[in-house]
């Protein structure tokens, strides 16, 4: 499966997919933050870990999502320290720029991530369920600050290529910050399998 080449079809459903569950992201994201959250069409693309590690030094907070039911895998979602620090100072009730998010990245606040990316990627689970017609469920998001390349080699050693599903998110005029998901090659075309599944099906049916 790890030299398996995505069709343009599959990479297309992979972003038809990841845009609505965003989208249903964003909505739970702006309730717990009370501001407007905004988020573009993802960009889809396959890479390589070894280019990826290779050109990647910065520390981010990584969230994993593990997905227990429906499918089986889990995705992984990069967030700027600055942006992570400005997503707990709103859910703590300030304005995204307080002592909260002035203070160095700690417990509280990869705790008030954590909790965020529950109910964000809740969310986007119950939107994949809909779109997949099979019941698609997460356990609690891991969130961890760590450098890219070494958080890649460690969570996924036996990994060599990954979807990569790229946006830029914006919340209020606080934070306008590109974001990185990621999903091993394996869950990607489990996905787009689904979903293409899906759409042949009702193809069929209109006939």
């Amino acid at each position: 499966m790890g030299s398996y080449i995505f069709t343009d079809m599959e990479i297309d459903a992979i972003g038809e997919i990841s845009n609505i569950c965003l989208g249903s992201s964003a909505s739970t994201l702006s309730m717990l933050v009370r501001h407007t959250v905004d988020i573009t069409p993802p960009k889809v693309e396959i890479i390589e870990k070894s280019e990826y590690t290779k050109n990647v030094s910065s520390k981010k907070v990584f969230v994993k999502v593990n997905y227990v039911e429906g499918v089986k895998g889990c995705s992984i979602l990069m967030l700027e320290e600055h942006d992570a620090k400005a997503i707990a100072d709103l859910m703590m009730g300030s304005d995204g720029n307080g002592d909260f998010a002035k203070m160095e990245l700690g417990e509280l606040h990869i705790s008030a991530v954590s909790e965020a990316m529950n109910q964000m990627m809740g969310a986007a689970a119950t939107a994949m369920s809909v779109m997949l017609e099979r019941k698609t469920d997460i356990s609690t998001p891991e969130a961890k600050f760590m450098e890219d390349g070494e958080y890649i080699a460690y969570e996924f050693p036996d990994e060599e290529r990954f979807v990569k599903v790229r946006f830029r998110m914006k919340v209020g005029d606080i934070i306008n910050s590109p974001v990185v998901q990621l999903y091993p090659h394996n869950l990607g075309k489990a996905i787009s399998d689904l979903f293409l599944i899906k759409k042949a099906k009702e193809k069929e049916s209109q006939q």
